[in-house]
């Protein structure tokens, strides 16, 4: 037992010594201050936005859909490897204690990210449904006693193959999540909540215990839940640095084809070629792109202060142009690459055309939606500030990249 128990808290010391490196990268990256910057025009804009809100907004329905959500999603971290199929597996009646430290993890990590979402939520927590600060930290009390009960039967119904029966269970918690989550944020009374904990505990004992005596642990499904919380967290971290583990997805857009267009075929074009392909096929670059476009003409739209539009101008294209200039390491460690009979020259050229191209059309939607907004004036403004910063990515800091590589 002590020894499962080791090896545990050994697995989750390398995750995390790890994790804080590229977690002070990240802090490094000017990250934080951005974050900072962010809540300072969130905190102005939150108080307009709850004047606005019309006294008919169902408060109860939105918090109660918000944190079913939050309850039901989730899994049990474990830090299983792929070796584990071959060397655990004998002893897997003897993995009680390996299993009830990863709920336990699990569990703090998902009652910080609900803390989280209750605390950006409270101002209108206090202003629509309840103003006593105590009613707020018993109702988060109360839900992270409900996402330990969701974390115990999410891993009991992880034994399930069957892929419907696995969803029906999940469609299940989600129903009596949601009656959980209205009593709470309804201020239902004390004896109701209480009943349902009850029954909650009744129907784990009586129902999901079963599952362990009934089915084996699915070990597959356990490696690939580990392997893909790894991978989040690693392309998060790509945004900021370059992650050499990372294993990007690649997804086929064929509606993009008429891009490749823009590239003439021949032998100096190569970079430009690939570094397309990259940039459109993988979910890192061209999602984080899309996300970061949406995001920054939004906060256009809605910001009022002149120069906080050219903050988040500036703000949203520096931040898509750090995204972009990650493509340079993409093809680092392939030795295909190397074997191309072209000028090393030819791979900056490619890259520079791209953040050129993916700069201006970044420029001209911030643009467009600034002239929409507020003016041909504001837009013609929105375009030189993002241009501006593509121009300085691309001439200065993107040439000393390559320059001291």
């Amino acid at each position: 037992m002590s020894n499962v128990i080791k090896l545990w808290e050994k697995r989750r010391g390398d995750y995390w010594t790890m994790a804080v490196k590229y977690l002070r990268l990240i802090g490094n990256s000017g990250f934080l201050f951005t974050i900072y910057l962010l809540f300072v025009f969130g905190s102005y804009y939150y108080g307009q936005f709850l004047q606005w809100l019309p006294e008919t907004f169902p408060s109860v329905l939105f918090f109660t859909l918000v944190f079913t959500w939050l309850s039901t999603r989730g899994r049990v971290r474990t830090f299983m490897k792929q070796g584990d199929l071959i060397f655990l597996t004998p002893i897997e009646g003897k993995l009680g204690g390996y299993i009830r430290s990863s709920i336990k993890y699990s569990w703090m990590m998902e009652t910080f990210w609900l803390s989280l979402s209750l605390l950006l939520l409270a101002p209108l927590f206090f202003d629509r449904i309840n103003e006593a600060g105590s009613s707020l930290i018993v109702i988060l009390i109360l839900l992270s006693t409900l996402k330990l009960w969701n974390l115990a039967t999410s891993f009991q119904e992880q034994r399930i193959l069957d892929k419907t029966q696995y969803l029906n269970h999940t469609f299940m918690r989600f129903g009596l999540n949601a009656v959980a989550v209205y009593a709470l944020f309804s201020h239902q009374s004390i004896w109701l909540i209480g009943a349902i904990g009850i029954l909650f505990t009744i129907f784990y004992i009586g129902y999901y215990r079963k599952f362990a005596r009934m089915y084996s642990l699915k070990w597959e499904r356990l490696v690939e839940i580990e392997n893909q919380t790894v991978m989040t967290f690693y392309r998060i971290a790509n945004s900021f640095t370059d992650v050499p583990s990372l294993k990007s997805k690649v997804k086929f857009r064929r509606w993009l084809n008429p891009v490749y267009k823009m590239v003439g075929f021949n032998s100096d074009k190569v970079y430009h070629y690939i570094f397309a392909r990259s940039f459109m096929r993988s979910n890192d670059y061209f999602g984080i792109f899309i996300r970061l476009t949406f995001i920054g003409g939004l906060f256009l739209s809605i910001v009022e202060i002149d120069w906080g539009r050219w903050f988040i101008a500036v703000l949203f294209a520096y931040m898509t142009a750090l995204q972009i200039e990650t493509l340079k390491n993409h093809y680092d460690t392939s030795q295909m690459i190397e074997l191309y009979p072209v000028k090393t020259d030819n791979k900056f050229k490619g890259h520079q055309f791209w953040m050129a191209v993916l700069g201006t059309l970044q420029s001209v939607v911030f643009s467009i939606v600034a002239v929409i907004s507020y003016g041909l004036m504001d837009g013609f403004i929105i375009l030189i500030l993002s241009l501006g910063v593509y121009v300085y990515q691309v001439q200065v800091r993107l040439l000393k990249k390559y320059e001291t590589s």
